[in-house]
């Protein structure tokens, strides 16, 4: 009951904020934005929370193997920085540290998909 109050009411405040982003209106961005941040933050807490109520042993394995590869692209990522950015040495190295990661789940959802498609063909 109450997340169907809460669906409706994001529901109806993106409308409100969208009609006055097309009005010109620059505080319906503010808003929509105010409104993403809060369901995602609420929706993020939720899945945490409701997966540390049924954590297994595989759960936990992969969370250790995520925290692994984690450590293992941060390790391998450069942190160099070109005279002309405007960041740090320390975001240059986490930002490098996203980009494997992002090559590596990219990399196992190729294989996945190739693994998948080939066993469907064996059978």
């Amino acid at each position: 009951m109450i997340g169907r109050i809460a669906q409706w009411a994001v529901a109806v405040l993106g409308i409100i904020f969208t009609v006055m982003i097309f009005s010109g209106n620059e505080t319906g961005i503010d808003g929509g934005l105010w409104i993403t941040y809060i369901a995602f933050g609420l929706s993020a807490a939720t899945a945490v929370i409701f997966s540390f109520t049924a954590l297994s042993k595989k759960s936990l394995i992969g969370i250790g193997g995520f925290l692994g590869l984690l450590v293992a692209a941060y390790v391998l990522a450069d942190g160099s920085v070109q005279p002309g950015w405007n960041i740090s040495e320390g975001t240059s190295k986490w930002i490098g540290t996203g980009l494997i990661m992002l090559y590596v789940a990219m990399a196992g959802a190729v294989g996945a998909i190739i693994y998948g498609e080939i066993t469907r063909l064996m059978k």
